[in-house]
């Protein structure tokens, strides 16, 4: 009877164990259950509402650079001011609303008031007596008064607030909305735009359905819509406020909380089978894990985008200098060398004008999978912004290999690409910089990248630099000279005017060359080619070319002096309205277009756009000649005759120089000379500096001479008194 009794026992004993094991496994599990259940959902509500904020703010800035996309032009700022309402309609009203879904769109003058209004894809044309809204309008005030405050310059404010943008909700009308508002101002510095006289784009998005599903796309939120309550406990909200920081709406969602989700999935399965609650903690743990995976995969790829350029698909500016700056230390500590490339695509925003944004995106894409071929798995390549681009280089600190590997990256480049817009071809400029030359510190680094790029692009274009430290010293001198030449301009008094007669075969002095030369306080007087580029680059040709043609028009008007020769650059011909200018500068003076002769060099190549025809065009109607100075020394010469339908050629000086010495430069002249009188247009022969070089001249058949022989350059009243005794003959006249 004992073993009964025993058996029982142990069986009792057994299945206490059981029992007692069970219940310590399900109290187990369902503790940990329950505290990671709660954890999971924290977690995953916390990163729902980063996602929500984050959501809100970078629609904000979507809004600003949407508009910033058709407000930052040329064109933008001429047609508004003009108030051609199918012009906005196509760009910056109805456009808007099929391109981004703006709800409406806002084109406001001076005095804040709207002059178009574009409503869902419908043009509005507001009456004179038109008001905006008064939120907007008070939106309108602020971003003129950060303008104002931002404003340095008052002839030319859109350097200083081309950046300037405002968005915000607010109410409109009863509804919340999100307002963005930019100033309208050119991408080219050859128009300028007075302090006060900008114009303003509006966009407005409403906080509606719309929205909320553009943030579920991106972020995956479930039910999204915009209420103006918080929502239920089952539901997550974040305030929407306005610039007060009062809510105005709140963008409410379906909360995803994992945790709960399981459990419920789960709770039927546990209480039927509690006795496999090792096997259902392992797999519920396992789907635990995988759900925080997911919001885990979601916080990467926000932060994955947040480093790298959506378009290209590779590094941003922001990574790019993170792993620059590590790549140095490793470098310092006794790591591979490091090489930095700074690459620009030549001619970029030609092909992006003429074939539109969507085909200058794909050459991007495509030039960025070349770059990326080519370097190493340890090497980075960047878009830095635009068509700009950086590769670092780890482990190339020979000079001599670092100029066979941007060679070879030149010629990669330059290979046509093939676009759904059809085929084109584009080079690309490169600045290197070798590390360990510039004490292996970033900002040197770069600064010398960027100044081997310039020395490229000045070069040519299509060519690759490798930076060296007096390569710095001149381009702080460059910017030296730039800033310079801003006061100059900007306080006058620094400039002269220097003219060089040209005379004819008789003796008789035919034209006079202006030439200007600035006289700078520290480095003397400097001429033409030392600061003409400068001028070129920073538009400040502009204001230093209508001084000299006004100097030049007051000589020729008070002397017997029977023609004048200004030198224009291809930059001003491309300005519309610079003929206008011109002639206005004429008629002040009562001087006739005949009596005035422009010239435009060879080596810097002109335009052949609308507006440069257009110029050339109505210059000639007034009677106005046109010169092409340093002729031969170019690559279009035979084109710009053709197109251009130039009245002189000027035969460079290096030509002249040359004569007599057997290498062909006679024969080249000669054939100059010969393609003057077959088209009718005069030669003149520049750098006559001896009595050898004009007979041999005369005996070809050259007529008009310029050069230290004759006479050097002078200020206006010994070239009048010396024109007083050289009047040409009544034939040569």
């Amino acid at each position: 009877m004992d073993r009964p009794r025993s058996s029982v026992s142990l069986s009792a004993q057994l299945v206490a164990a059981i029992l007692i094991s069970c219940l310590i496994a399900t109290i187990s599990v369902l503790f940990l259950s329950f505290t990671a259940v709660r954890a999971v959902d924290a977690d995953a509500e916390a990163r729902q509402l980063r996602f929500a904020n984050r959501a809100i703010e970078e629609e904000a800035r979507r809004i600003v650079s949407e508009q910033q996309v058709s407000t930052v032009w040329n064109e933008a700022v001429d047609r508004v001011k003009a108030v051609d309402h199918d012009w906005m309609e196509n760009n910056l009203g109805a456009w808007m609303h099929q391109q981004y879904g703006h709800d409406e769109s806002y084109v406001v003058d001076t005095g804040n008031h709207p002059i178009h209004l574009a409503r869902e894809g419908m043009t509005v044309r507001p009456g004179p007596a038109a008001a905006l809204p008064p939120p907007l309008a008070e939106l309108a005030q602020d971003l003129r008064s950060e303008m104002q405050r931002a404003t340095r310059d008052e002839a030319d404010s859109t350097p200083d607030i081309a950046d300037l943008s405002l968005s915000r909700f607010l109410l409109l009308n009863g509804k919340p909305a999100l307002a963005g508002i930019v100033p309208i101002v050119p991408d080219k510095p050859d128009l300028t735009q007075r302090a006060g006289t900008e114009y303003l784009h509006l966009a407005i998005q409403f906080a509606d359905a719309d929205m909320a599903e553009r943030f579920s796309s991106t972020f995956e939120f479930d039910g999204a819509a915009f209420s103006v309550s918080p929502g239920p406990e089952d539901r997550l909200s974040v305030p929407v406020r306005d610039a007060a920081g009062d809510a105005i709406a709140w963008f409410v969602w379906r909360a995803d909380r994992p945790g709960h989700r399981l459990v419920d999935e789960m709770l039927p399965v546990v209480t039927l089978f509690a006795a496999f609650g090792a096997g259902l903690l392992a797999w519920l743990l396992r789907r635990l894990w995988s759900a925080s995976r997911r919001l885990h995969q979601s916080e990467e790829e926000a932060r994955y985008l947040a480093m790298h350029d959506p378009l290209a698909g590779i590094p941003n500016r922001t990574l790019f200098e993170d792993r620059l700056d590590q790549a140095l230390k490793a470098e310092k500590r006794g790591g591979p060398p490091v090489a930095l490339l700074c690459l620009d695509l030549d001619r970029f925003k030609a092909i992006n004008d003429t074939l539109g944004h969507p085909a200058g995106d794909e050459l991007i894409r495509q030039m960025a999978g070349r770059l990326c071929s080519h370097v190493r798995e340890t090497d980075t390549v960047a878009r830095l912004g635009g068509d700009e681009f950086g590769v670092i280089l780890i482990g190339m600190g020979s000079e001599e290999t670092l100029a066979r590997y941007c060679s070879g990256l030149i010629h990669l480049l330059s290979a046509p690409c093939d676009l759904k817009t059809g085929q084109v071809q584009i080079s690309a400029s490169i600045g290197a910089a070798c590390a360990a030359r510039f004490d292996g510190e970033m900002e040197a680094l770069m600064q010398s990248a960027d100044a081997a790029l310039y020395r490229a692009k000045a070069d040519g274009r299509g060519r690759f630099c490798i930076a060296t430290p007096e390569m710095n010293d001149m381009f702080r001198l460059r910017h030296e000279i730039e800033r310079d030449l801003r006061r100059a301009v900007a306080e006058g008094g620094q400039f002269q005017v220097l003219y060089q007669p040209i005379f004819d075969a008789e003796g008789g002095m035919v034209a006079a060359e202006a030439l200007v030369r600035w006289t700078h306080p520290v480095r003397g007087v400097l001429g033409p080619e030392s600061f003409i580029g400068i001028a070129e680059d920073t538009g400040l040709i502009e204001p230093i070319g209508l001084w000299v043609l006004d100097q030049a028009c007051v000589l020729a008007a008070t002397s017997g002096l029977p023609k004048i020769s200004v030198n224009v650059s291809p930059i001003q011909l491309r300005r519309a309205g610079f003929a206008e200018e011109v002639l206005a500068r004429l008629a002040a003076h009562r001087l006739p277009g005949h009596r005035l002769e422009l010239e435009v060099t060879e080596k810097r190549a002109l335009d052949t756009g609308s507006e440069t025809l257009s110029n050339f065009d109505r210059l000639r109607a007034a009677g106005v000649s046109i010169a092409l100075d340093d002729f031969a020394t170019g690559q279009s010469l035979l084109r710009y005759v053709r197109d251009y339908q130039i009245d002189t050629i000027k035969i460079d000086r290096s030509f002249v120089a040359r004569l007599g010495s057997g290498d062909g430069t006679d024969q080249i002249v000669r054939a100059i000379l010969d393609l003057g009188r077959a088209m009718g247009i005069e030669v003149t022969a520049e750098g006559v500096e001896n009595a050898a070089q004009r007979e041999a001249l005369l005996g070809m058949g050259c007529h008009v001479f310029q050069g230290f022989l004759l006479g050097r350059p002078m200020d206006a009243l010994r070239l009048a008194a010396l024109s007083a005794r050289h009047r040409p003959s009544q034939k040569s006249a």
